[in-house]
Formats: C-alpha cells, sequence, structure tokens
C-alpha cells in the first residue's frame, strides 16, 4: 500500500515550509504520495486515508476526519498545537523535533546572558544617541564568572548544551530536572527536582528557563519566586513564554528587584505593542528567533526522513512524545 503523507506547516511570516523542502521530501520519497496543503481546510480535506502528518497543529475535526492515520510529526518542538489527549487515546504515535536546534538555542541563551552582564544593551543606547557613557556603565558591578551561579531549568538537549557553554566560561551550574535520578550532563555541578526551585533562586545568579511547557511549568516563575531572586540576578527565557507571569517581571524589572531579563520567547507573539517590557533598560527581547541560522528547515526536515525510515522498518520512532506528560 503506498504511504501517504500530509505536510501541513503554514504558519506565517517565518513558520512554513518552503516549496523547495517539499520537493526534497518527494525526490527522497519517490514511492509515497506526499500532499502539501496551505490550510486548515486543506489539510481536513486531505487527511483521510493519511497514514502519517507532518504539521506544527492539528484541529480535532481533523484528526476525527483522519482514518488511517498512524503517526504525527511536529517541525517544532512544542506539541501544544496538538490533541495529545486523543492522539494518545487512539494511539498514534507522536514525535517532535527537539534537540534538532540545539546548538543555536543555547548559543543565543549564552549570548543574551553575557549581553545583560556587559550592559550592551545600554551600549547600544548610548551609541544610537553618540554618547560615551563611561561613567555610567562603568560604574556596574559585574561578577567574574567563577563566582557566578547559573541555574538551568530543563536538562534536555538545549539544556544540557547551555549549562556546558556556561561551565566552560567557568560559572557554576546547577540545574533542574524532572528526574534527578538520570544524574547531572556534562558541565553540571549538582541536579535537583523542580520542588527545590525556592530553595536555589536565592543564590542564582542566572536563572535559564529551558523546559517544556507543561502543567507543572506552567507560570512557574511568578511573583513569589521572583521576590526570591537577588536585585543583581538575570532572567534568561529560551523555553516557552508560559513559564513566566510577565506582568510580575515587568513590575520586578520597573522596581529593581531583578536584575535584568533575556527573552526570546513571550506568552503571545508578538509582543504586545503595550508592553512594559519593550521599554525597560534591562530587559533584551529577541522575536523568538534562538533556533534561526539562516536554514531552519534542512535539519528539520532532515530529521523528519531519518524517522520515518524507523516507521516504515516499524522502528522505535525517535524523539516520542508522551501525550499524558506533553513532551
Amino acid at each position: 500500500m503506498t504511504l501517504r503523507l500530509v505536510v501541513h506547516i503554514h504558519d506565517l511570516p517565518v513558520w512554513s515550509l518552503p516549496p523547495v523542502q517539499v520537493d526534497r521530501l518527494r525526490r527522497a520519497l519517490p514511492d509515497a504520495e506526499i500532499i502539501d496543503v496551505r490550510s486548515d481546510a486543506d489539510c481536513l480535506a486531505a487527511i483521510p486515508g493519511a497514514d502519517v502528518l507532518f504539521a506544527t497543529r492539528l484541529r480535532a475535526d481533523t484528526l476525527a476526519a483522519a482514518d488511517r492515520l498512524r503517526w504525527v510529526h511536529t517541525s517544532a518542538v512544542g506539541v501544544g498545537g496538538l490533541p495529545l489527549e486523543a492522539l494518545g487515546a487512539r494511539g498514534i504515535f507522536v514525535t517532535n523535533s527537539r534537540g534538532v536546534h540545539a546548538d543555536p538555542v543555547a548559543e543565543h541563551a549564552i549570548a543574551l546572558m553575557l549581553a545583560l552582564r556587559r550592559q550592551l544593551p545600554q551600549a547600544m543606547r548610548a551609541q544610537a544617541t553618540r554618547q560615551w557613557a563611561q561613567q555610567e556603565m562603568g560604574s556596574a558591578v559585574v561578577p567574574a564568572a567563577s563566582s557566578t551561579q547559573v541555574l538551568v531549568v530543563g536538562l534536555g538537549a538545549i539544556g544540557s548544551r547551555v549549562a556546558r557553554h556556561a561551565a566552560a566560561l567557568g560559572m557554576r551550574v546547577s540545574g533542574i530536572r524532572r528526574h534527578p535520578e538520570y544524574g547531572a550532563p556534562s558541565g553540571v555541578e549538582h541536579v535537583h527536582a523542580i520542588g527545590e526551585l525556592p530553595l536555589l533562586l536565592p543564590a542564582t545568579d542566572v536563572l535559564v528557563l529551558a523546559a517544556p511547557r507543561t502543567d507543572e511549568t506552567r507560570v512557574m516563575i511568578g511573583a513569589v519566586e521572583l521576590a526570591l531572586m537577588k536585585p543583581s540576578a538575570l532572567l534568561i527565557n529560551i523555553a516557552r513564554g508560559g513559564l513566566v507571569d510577565e506582568a510580575a517581571l515587568a513590575v520586578a524589572l520597573t522596581t529593581g528587584r531583578l536584575g535584568g531579563a533575556g527573552l526570546d520567547v513571550v506568552t503571545h507573539e508578538p509582543l504586545d505593542g503595550h508592553s512594559p517590557l519593550w521599554n525597560l533598560p534591562t530587559v533584551l527581547i529577541t522575536p523568538h528567533t534562538a533556533s534561526f541560522t539562516g536554514d531552519y528547515w534542512t535539519p528539520a526536515v532532515d530529521f523528519f526522513l531519518s524517522n520515518l525510515e524507523r516507521f516504515r522498518r516499524e522502528t522505535r520512532l525517535d524523539n516520542r512524545v508522551d501525550p499524558a506528560l506533553g513532551y
């Protein structure tokens, strides 16, 4: 029986699979029926008889019409656009693309951290007005890397790389993971459970969020947690916007309760033009571009094709998502 693959990755302006990558799929899979759709309505029409769906989202009515579907793969890491419970109930495999872009995302986290530590946003603003702000910037206290305590929440592919990079700079790194018994990745001195977060925050100089968004991690950093942190501490979020109470974060930054924040993700994207986070001098915002290197899609499609070979051989798929856990 001919394998039927429906591709539905079309979230403008940037999360849209280029036609050249669809052509790659067709060349790599000459014996498969590949249908590239660019709307939810077209996906609904194409899904009957499909064996595989390569997509970033799936509506409930489309899943109901999928009479032969056995596997859904998303080109993203997050699976919030998929009805995981319903997919799990039907025994349909779900996989994601975690780890595919781990290196650039981890590099981005370190870049945000160093930029804030060295006051580069302030320097850019001074440069824009041709101001030689040596006196203002020279009075800032920047702790040595060897005395900087980094806490990475989430020690998956991205978090582990962040930890390794921070340790290579001489920083002391601890981590939080769902299963501390899995041990410490390279560069991590101590591993803790999520319940220990309040105990760790007072000694943390840089908090890096690299965890998936689940019921357990949703708004894990709010007013209570921010109040536990040092006034000089930095928050770096390259995970999901829903992990942070952004209103509480803005208050903490405005009142000097927190030293700064580097945000590549926010709860609602794009960030509202009226958000106070835009104008705070100690905030560095990038528009969810940590994974971009100039060729986002080639490695994503490479990973999918590799997993498709496993699917056809009926061997265990890489990056299986547990519907109960949400990652």
